[in-house]
């Protein structure tokens, strides 16, 4: 059903209105400030990590990027950790 969603799309719209734009993290980043988080919302297979730890480290704030996985019993971790680097403007990626 998804692919016959695309093609009517695709006939009736245009190309571009299903394809992913290609994006680099500093045009993302541009975009961003104190009070805007950047989440992305993922399609099965895909996995921002590596780009966004690239960036990390271009930008000289891997060493103080906090990582947590979204786990069972992670949540007040996670909270604390989000706590933590809000008050140091550290980045954190859950």
């Amino acid at each position: 059903m998804m692919f016959a969603f695309q093609n009517y799309i695709i006939n009736h719209l245009g190309k571009f209105f299903v394809e992913s734009p290609s994006v680099q993290m500093k045009q993302i980043y541009e975009d961003m400030d104190q009070e805007t988080p950047l989440v992305f919302v993922l399609s099965t297979g895909a996995d921002p990590t590596l780009a966004l730890d690239k960036f990390a480290e271009e930008m000289g704030c891997k060493e103080t990027m906090g990582v947590i996985s979204l786990g069972q019993g992670q949540g007040e971790k996670a909270i604390q950790l989000i706590t933590e680097s809000q008050e140091k403007g550290n980045w954190v990626l859950l």
